[in-house]
């Protein structure tokens, strides 16, 4: 106490020596010409507070910041234009009913799947205004009719207009595999399943009642133990609310395309002082197939000649696409598209002009969806100069079409 009497007297002695220069030191104001004189200011020479100064009232200097590490030089992805066209369009692949240990195993996966599911439908018709419970439902079901007919049955069966409150859960009862569908390759396209589940109601006087529901669903795998609801079967109609219709679209493969392609080119692209290969080494790759065999020796032809300094910028301009063929592999939306592309490779070796030619190459990507949302794009084969496939005809689609990391 006697410590904090001292610092406030010192610092009031303070501010009462600043208080009388800052008097002293003012200059008089002579009136300008023409205008009425103004009183003098009187600045008192006691302060207003005898408070210790707070900690923000101390200035402190400005910090300063490492800045970051500087990235690599990278080629930056080239630009690529679509050119819209009319393509042929091949059938859509037939498949076949999964049996065996495999979908006695993914029954099991599935079902393990169920009480999350449940869960959040709970949390969603318990506050269908929540940012996270919205998003959480909508990461569980494809866009479509039948997801707004299970949100609008949410809403309807939360209770509202009961006198009492209450209490509600929904509780896994069975589930039960009625098909397994697979395309030629292997993968698992979708599930249909028969849900048995309970909503179990406990009332203010704990009093309990239950709702059973019987659903017949499809499902799709999203990888990692999750899927996600696509479809139900209605018993009245005798059919599927959103039915098997295309869910792909020309315009939504038109714009897929440039980035797909812009990101295969990038790899074969190069800028001065890049520290890195474009090849993966040896035991780097999580394809081996007769394509990336074929394209990981020319990505290694091209660090061997960017090594040697044969150029030292590679760069592909006034790119554009067209979409000739598409072979989907089921009404999703997943298979192959086979694109031209054309354009302007330039290179440029030191100390020498750039070299422009022109470039046209055929290749073929395996689009990627699981419920006919955010597909991405796989290079699975290219033509050489001679028209041959560099695949040899063989795709490799079950070692692409799987589910990584």
């Amino acid at each position: 106490m006697i410590g904090l009497v001292r610092s406030q007297a010192r610092w009031s002695a303070a501010a009462f020596a600043v208080a009388v220069l800052v008097s002293c030191a003012a200059p008089a104001v002579t009136p300008s010409e023409g205008a009425s004189p103004t009183p003098p200011v009187v600045t008192s020479a006691i302060p207003t507070s005898t408070s210790a100064p707070t900690e923000s009232a101390v200035a402190t200097p400005n910090r300063t910041y490492e800045p970051g590490p500087t990235p690599p030089p990278q080629a930056s992805v080239p630009a690529t234009r679509v050119v819209s066209q009319t393509f042929s369009l091949g059938a859509t692949t037939a498949l076949i009913e999964v049996v065996g240990r495999y979908r006695t195993d993914t029954e099991g996966m599935l079902r393990n799947w169920m009480p999350s599911y449940l869960e959040v439908l709970d949390k969603y018709r318990s506050d269908q205004t929540s940012p996270s419970n919205r998003a959480m439902f909508d990461s569980m079901h494809a866009p479509g009719p039948y997801t707004e007919l299970i949100r609008q049955s949410l809403f309807a069966s939360f209770g509202f207009g009961t006198s009492a409150p209450q209490k509600r859960g929904f509780e896994l009862e069975q589930l039960t595999i009625q098909h397994m569908y697979a395309k030629p390759w292997g993968r698992v396209a979708y599930i249909d399943a028969t849900l048995t589940y309970v909503d179990r109601i406990t009332a203010a006087d704990g009093k309990t009642s239950s709702i059973r529901h019987v659903q017949y669903g499809r499902y799709v795998n999203q990888g990692q133990g999750m899927y996600k609801v696509i479809d139900g079967y209605d018993p009245m109609l005798g059919r599927w609310v959103d039915g098997e219709q295309p869910r792909w679209s020309a315009l939504a493969l038109e714009a897929e395309g440039p980035n797909a392609i812009g990101f295969f080119l990038q790899r074969e692209s190069y800028v001065p002082a890049e520290p890195y290969v474009h090849a993966a080494p040896p035991g780097g790759r999580f394809l081996i197939t007769a394509f990336d065999n074929a394209r990981n020796d020319l990505l290694t032809k091209l660090d061997a000649s960017y090594a040697k300094g044969e150029f030292m910028t590679r760069r592909f301009d006034d790119v554009t696409m067209r979409i000739t063929r598409f072979d989907p592999a089921t009404f999703l939306g997943d298979g192959v598209v086979t694109v031209v592309v054309t354009g302007q490779i330039v290179t440029m070796a030191s100390g020498a002009s750039a070299r422009s030619s022109p470039v046209t190459r055929t290749l073929r990507f395996y689009r990627i969806t699981r419920d006919g949302l955010n597909a991405s794009w796989q290079a699975v084969d290219e033509q050489d100069p001679s028209g041959v496939w560099l695949s040899g005809g063989d795709l490799a689609l079950a070692e692409i079409d799987q589910d990584r990391g």
